[in-house]
């Protein structure tokens, strides 16, 4: 009898393990350094965190948006880390917490995040996730300003040869409002 009910709860665990990559989450908005496992960058960071990995900003862009090193810009809502951009200069340096790397095709990212739920066009591959209502989206609006930002986005923009030239980890609203 305990043996049986320890296996339904090892199964129970399994499961609710697993049901996270049915959608994006936080935790996948997220990058590493390619050399330190340990160096990661992930939505809801606080700016001082941030900077421990990255470093002090080389420069301040437009509204929220921070330039840092390698390739790395961000933009902070309230101090806090709410959109990362990967551009060619994070090749071999930095990817996200997937394994997505600039430079990567489109088939590989699709490996990586899936086919199914992925918004396609010439150019670009963007997965847009609703986490409140647990539904991937094929259309992007921002949040209501009076709402918690509970849509993800994980968009990637493609160059002539089909390779990744830019990777964009945020929330919806500071993908769309730049804040």
């Amino acid at each position: 009898m305990r043996k049986g009910i320890l296996v339904l709860l090892f199964l129970a665990v399994l499961t609710a393990c697993g049901s996270s990559k049915s959608g994006i989450t936080p935790d996948d908005l997220a990058i590493v350094k390619v050399d330190d496992k340990n160096a990661v960058v992930k939505y809801g960071m606080s700016r001082a965190n941030v900077e421990k990995v990255l470093g002090e900003a080389e420069r301040d862009g437009l509204g929220n948006m921070m330039f840092y090193a390698d390739g790395v810009s961000v933009i902070f809502r309230d101090n806090v880390l709410v959109a990362i951009h990967l551009s060619e200069d994070s090749k071999g340096k930095y990817k996200t917490v997937g394994g997505a790397e600039v430079n990567m095709n489109k088939n590989d990212f699709k490996k990586i995040y899936g086919d199914d739920n992925s918004i396609e066009a010439p150019n670009n591959l963007d997965y847009l996730y609703d986490s409140e209502n647990k539904e991937y989206l094929t259309e992007m609006k921002p949040d209501q300003e009076n709402t918690k930002n509970r849509k993800y986005l994980i968009s990637v923009t493609f160059n002539d040869n089909a390779e990744a030239n830019r990777i964009l980890v945020s929330d919806v609203n500071a993908a769309l409002l730049a804040k």
